[in-house]
């Protein structure tokens, strides 16, 4: 499934450490060494930043809601260094809508990755006929199913 995306010249990949009903991204990080791998740090007022990690058991720590976040030792990228970028969510539909967590974290961080190729992956538990969305609410251009 993500294969195709994976292949070719080294990239910065924005992934994320799952919760239990997620996809679980972190056996990438093993299996992809050529990438760079970047993993979202909350910051105050609802802010993320996205940082390397090359070993997820040494590099990840209990964050924010219990997520696993970068630790400190990690570097930060710019939001214009990420290639691809793999959003998590409670739930989504095809079209593209997305329900998150509530903080509206991705909503302000996605439109900085200007170059990034934006999707998500999503179990078909997640995937619903509708949502409820905001005006503030980003689409997620591309939902990939499993």
């Amino acid at each position: 499934m993500l294969a195709p995306l994976l292949a070719g010249a080294p990239r910065c990949v924005a992934i994320y450490a799952p919760l239990p009903h997620e996809v679980n991204l972190l056996p990438l990080v093993q299996a992809y060494p050529q990438h760079r791998f970047a993993f979202p740090l909350c910051l105050p007022a609802h802010q993320l930043e996205f940082r390397i990690v090359t070993d997820p058991r040494l590099d990840l720590r209990p964050g924010k809601m219990g997520i696993p976040e970068p630790a400190p030792h990690t570097r930060a990228v710019a939001p214009q260094e990420i290639d691809l970028l793999i959003v998590p969510g409670v739930a989504f539909t095809l079209a593209g809508d997305r329900l998150g967590y509530g903080g509206g974290y991705y909503d302000r961080f996605l439109p900085r990755c200007r170059r990034a190729r934006i999707l998500a992956l999503a179990f078909a538990e997640q995937l619903e006929a509708s949502l409820p969305t905001d005006s503030h609410d980003l689409c997620i251009p591309e939902i990939i199913h499993l």
